[in-house]
């Protein structure tokens, strides 16, 4: 009998572990992380995404990196000289870490999306961020939506 109650628990044990585990964090262990903390931004990305420095524009008022994949990418910018229009129809809301941010969503004739002017105004200067996918794999998609969804202003 004790041997059929134990059984019974670890049974329950492992359901209501499995039931309670919840999703998968928002970025994975083996991530990295980009810390811009003269701006004020951090944002996880894979490790077999590749980060490289944007030239500055705007006289070098404008600073970006670039993040980018086999799935697609993440530009961020910071600074002076940010712009950019965008048609209502096409404004979204896009998840962060730390609440939503407007974009402008746009999905080329070939299928690759598109997510523009993700920005935000920061204490010290001006951020705005663009994402896209490589291809039209929703695995492409979600890994893109993921990097962004870890974008936090500490």
């Amino acid at each position: 009998m004790k041997f059929q109650v134990r059984i019974l628990l670890f049974a329950l044990f492992v359901i209501v572990s499995t039931a309670c585990a919840g999703s998968a964090p928002t970025a994975a262990s083996d991530w990295q992380t980009y810390t811009n903390s003269e701006a004020g931004f951090s944002i996880h990305y894979p490790s077999t995404w590749k980060m490289e420095a944007l030239p500055d524009q705007n006289s070098g008022a404008l600073h970006g990196v670039s993040l980018k994949g086999s799935e697609g990418g993440v530009e961020l910018y910071w600074g002076t000289g940010l712009g950019g229009g965008c048609t209502p129809e096409a404004i979204q809301t896009i998840k962060v870490a730390q609440g939503e941010l407007n974009t402008c969503y746009g999905k080329t004739a070939d299928g690759i999306e598109r997510w523009e002017n993700i920005s935000k105004n920061l204490s010290t200067t001006s951020f705005s961020a663009r994402a896209f996918t490589a291809d039209t794999a929703s695995s492409s998609h979600d890994v893109v939506l993921q990097v962004i969804s870890t974008l936090s202003f500490p």
